[in-house]
């Protein structure tokens, strides 16, 4: 009898937390533009311009890079990559949202991806 009480605190406590619930983890993403960059390339910089305004942005090569853009829009943003030759690559990206663990989570940031090819070719990449 005294174990009624207890069993039944657990089934309630279990009850509470469905199979349909997820647990989203507390992790986030930072809204801006990474690169993936031939390991060669030792310097970056970004032009980001978008409703009037520009951002310069310069990073460390690497073959990866991440440049943070606050404010980063989901239309298309005017971008010229300047690589170590100094020649700049102008497209036009735009942004989308991602999430750090799924949309029904939340905290979903503008980022976009661009890939420098080793024949120095800059193109957006899903």
């Amino acid at each position: 009898m005294r174990r009624l009480p207890v069993f039944l605190l657990l089934l309630t406590a279990l009850a509470a937390c469905g199979p349909g619930e997820k647990a989203c983890p507390a992790i986030a993403l930072s809204e801006g533009i990474s690169l993936d960059v031939p390991p060669e390339v030792t310097r970056v910089s970004l032009e980001l311009c978008w409703a009037g305004a520009c951002v310069t942005e310069s990073a460390p090569g690497g073959e990866h890079v991440f440049v943070p853009t606050r404010g980063l829009p989901t239309t298309p943003v005017r971008t010229t990559v300047t690589l170590d030759d100094g020649k700049p690559h102008v497209l036009d990206v735009t942004p989308v949202i991602a999430y750090p663990a799924g949309e029904a989570c939340g905290g979903g940031v503008p980022v976009a991806k661009l890939v420098v090819t080793s024949g120095g070719e800059v193109r957006q990449v899903p």
